[in-house]
C-alpha cells in the first residue's frame, strides 16, 4: 500500500513544476492521481497560514480490478 507524504509550503514554492511532479510521481505512481494532487496544491499554494501539505491515499472503492487503486486526498495543515 501507498504511503502518506508530506510536502511544506516553502518547498512547494520553490520547486520547478516538473521537480514538484516528479516527486508526487513517484509517491503516488499515477499520472492522473499526480495531476490532482497538483491542482489542489495550486488552489492551497498562496495561503501564507499553511505550513504543510499531507498527502494521503485511501483504497478507490470504484474498481473491480484485481490490482487495488487509490485516491489520494491532500489537506492543508496550519
Amino acid at each position: 500500500m501507498p504511503s502518506s507524504f508530506s510536502i511544506t509550503r516553502a518547498r512547494f514554492l520553490t520547486l520547478s513544476d516538473s521537480t514538484l511532479r516528479e516527486e508526487i510521481d513517484y509517491n503516488t505512481g499515477s499520472d492522473a492521481e499526480t495531476s490532482s494532487i497538483l491542482r489542489s496544491l495550486r488552489r492551497f499554494g498562496e495561503d501564507l497560514s499553511i505550513q504543510y501539505f499531507e498527502v494521503t491515499p485511501t483504497p478507490s472503492r470504484r474498481t473491480r480490478q484485481l490490482t487495488p487503486t487509490f485516491a489520494w486526498s491532500v489537506r492543508a495543515v496550519r
